[in-house]
């Protein structure tokens, strides 16, 4: 008889194929031709790319299909948004140095001459990384605006404080993947839109919607974004991604080659996970409300047996807890509906992972960046400090996720604290 596998509870890392992509994806596997040919097998397979963007740009309320790239993942569509802006900026520089040619500086007063990106410091590193290697390289400047300790937000005054002249990117993700707490980027955009600040180039309002998507409802019209990074993976479709970008914003390929997607992202079409991708698209266009009804229960669920079996203690009294108390600090409507990040006391989060691996499966802030030290997320984001923020172990539920699942974790970590008690006792 096999061993009982742990409950998975880390579906903000990574999701399965629901069993609608796993066929979408095996029966494409027979569109062998290339997209791009004009012969019958080619556009069998183009046909079938084309349904998939169309199911994208449904998914998120694009009104045209074009509107919609196929990247590798999230991370290539982060990097695709941020060089765009980029690049628009640089262009926009030459274009004015031409209209100017006694000076080789731009011929805006205020200017540093240099393409200015805001960003929060609470971002995916699939964000925060090339940023941080355009700085060190002396090709932008950024500046990260600082989340409020104990709400996980910034706020849209601080933004706006920060833009600048030069300022041609605002990228901020619209859900934190760590704690789970929602931005304020709708009020952002919006605000940006309708009482724009005055800029040198176009100011491209970009969100990496990645742990949104699939539990919240992610229009376009309604954030007012510019660019929305979507990630597969993350609600039950494969491992590949898309950038939408609104009609009229200037993208500018990373890289070249052939003419695929529009000229924005060459190279021959993964035709079998762009099916996948269109019907994970699909399936949260027609089921949302269902899936984030059903996570929502069951993380309250979890929530209500944590505090039958552990001495509750309020973020705000939470700098350190001793042996069988727990933390967590969540609000429903700031909250994704499936996410929790809690401290039980006594324990590290990698110990207490460690003592009910055979329970559960879960993970320490970020499961992309597991082993590399203390997350800076959780210290920017909680009043915990470092101490607290090592404490923490995230736990996010999945479609499928039970009731009867969650419970049983809660019973791992209680036997697991009366294990240690039983240590501390002997010793």
């Amino acid at each position: 008889m096999s061993a009982k596998k742990p409950v998975y509870l880390d579906y903000n890392a990574t999701t399965p194929l629901a069993p609608e992509v796993v066929e979408a994806v095996t029966r494409s596997l027979s569109l062998w031709g290339n997209p791009s040919s004009g012969y019958v097998t080619g556009q069998e397979a183009r046909r079938c790319v084309k349904e998939a963007r169309s199911h994208v740009a449904r998914m998120i309320g694009a009104k045209e299909d074009q509107e919609i790239t196929f990247t590798s993942g999230g991370t290539e569509a982060n990097h695709l948004a941020i060089w765009s802006a980029v690049a628009s900026y640089l262009d926009t520089a030459s274009e004015a140095s031409s209209r100017c040619p006694s000076s080789s500086r731009p011929c805006h007063p205020e200017s540093s001459s240099l393409p200015h990106i805001v960003t929060s410091n609470i971002e995916h590193p699939a964000v925060s990384g090339p940023l941080r290697e355009m700085v060190q390289r002396g090709w932008a400047r950024v500046t990260e605006v600082e989340v409020i300790p104990g709400t996980g937000r910034w706020t849209v005054e601080a933004v706006r404080e920060a833009i600048t002249v030069d300022t041609c990117l605002v990228t901020m993700m619209l859900a934190n993947n760590e704690t789970g707490f929602l931005q304020p980027v709708k009020e952002l955009f919006g605000s940006l839109k309708d009482n724009p600040p005055s800029t040198r180039s176009p100011l491209i309002l970009h969100t990496d919607a990645a742990q949104a998507i699939g539990k919240l409802s992610v229009q376009a019209d309604d954030l007012s974004a510019d660019m929305i990074t979507i990630v597969g993976h993350k609600f039950y479709g494969p491992r590949i991604g898309a950038l939408y970008h609104r009609v009229g914003v200037r993208v500018t390929p990373m890289f070249y080659g052939g003419g695929q997607e529009a000229g924005l992202r060459p190279g021959t079409e993964n035709t079998p996970m762009i099916a996948g991708l269109g019907v994970a698209c699909d399936l949260v266009t027609c089921h949302l409300d269902t899936y984030s009804r059903h996570m929502k229960e069951v993380r309250d669920h979890l929530v209500e047996h944590l505090i039958r079996n552990f001495n509750l203690v309020t973020s705000d009294e939470a700098k350190k807890l001793e042996l069988g108390q727990v933390c967590w600090r969540y609000i429903d409507r700031l909250t994704l509906p499936n996410t929790l990040s809690l401290r039980v006391g006594g324990f590290t989060g990698p110990e207490l992972l460690a003592m009910c691996r055979q329970e559960v499966e879960a993970s320490c802030g970020a499961a992309c960046h597991t082993g590399a030290g203390v997350s800076r997320v959780l210290v920017n984001s909680f009043t915990w400090a470092e101490a607290g923020a090592v404490e923490t172990v995230r736990l996010s539920v999945g479609r499928d996720t039970t009731k009867a699942e969650v419970e049983l974790v809660v019973r791992a970590f209680r036997e697991a604290v009366e294990r240690k008690r039983a240590e501390i006792s002997q010793s």
